[in-house]
């Protein structure tokens, strides 16, 4: 797993407003089996956490795989920036 630059400065401004505590990347049902999805939440036990200029990223232990080619971006509008997956290989 990778996370771009402009996704750690937009995570460390939403950090500074204190609206985000730590990233958890997690496999949630898809349409056709698993896939990744990403939520604002504490690290369980058994993450696989990582800290990246002050942030931190838990990557549960059932996404590993999951999330070996992915890179977390982000994708901005007028309006709003939100993280986003790249290289998310779809279940369908």
């Amino acid at each position: 797993m990778n996370i771009t630059n402009e996704a750690i400065d937009v995570m460390k401004e939403t950090t500074i407003e204190g609206t985000i505590g730590s990233v958890r990347i997690r496999t949630e049902a898809g349409c056709c089996g698993p896939t990744l999805g990403l939520v604002i939440a504490t690290p369980e036990r058994t993450d696989m956490i990582t800290h990246v200029e002050g942030l931190t990223f838990a990557l549960a232990a059932d996404a590993i795989d999951l999330a070996k080619c992915v890179t977390i971006d982000i994708e901005s509008t007028e309006n709003e920036a939100r993280l986003v997956l790249r290289g998310l290989k779809l279940t369908c």
